[in-house]
């Protein structure tokens, strides 16, 4: 149930995953609330959200393929936390991908090209 680090630079498919589970006021309160705690259980985060369990759980894996949130089992209660690393990592790739490129002239060419 671990979300695991960015190992490498996101793939398109991965960006938009992350962007997507952002994508909702429910998962917007949930990583604020995360934002406020080292880690807690699922069924303590309904309660203070005032969601149901499996409405949730459903918002959590969403999170979690968005490498937003990390979760673990111990027991019967599954811990979540926020994923700070990968959210950084996300952030500086979409810096990158959006960072201006240095336009250049093509030898013999009147078309520019984008350096990356």
């Amino acid at each position: 149930m671990y979300s695991s680090p960015l190992t490498s630079p996101p793939s398109l498919r991965e960006f938009r995953a992350h962007f997507q589970a952002l994508a909702s006021l429910t998962r917007l309160r949930i990583l604020q609330h995360l934002a406020g705690v080292p880690q807690t259980t699922v069924q303590d985060l309904a309660d203070a959200l005032d969601v149901s369990q499996p409405r949730l759980s459903w918002h959590l894996r969403m999170l979690r393929r968005g490498h937003l949130v990390n979760s673990r089992r111990s027991g019967r209660a599954v811990y979540c936390s926020l994923n700070r690393e990968a959210i950084h990592a996300y952030q500086r790739e979409l810096s990158s991908l959006m960072a201006p490129r240095p336009k250049v002239r093509a030898p013999n060419e009147r078309s520019e090209v984008y350096l990356r």
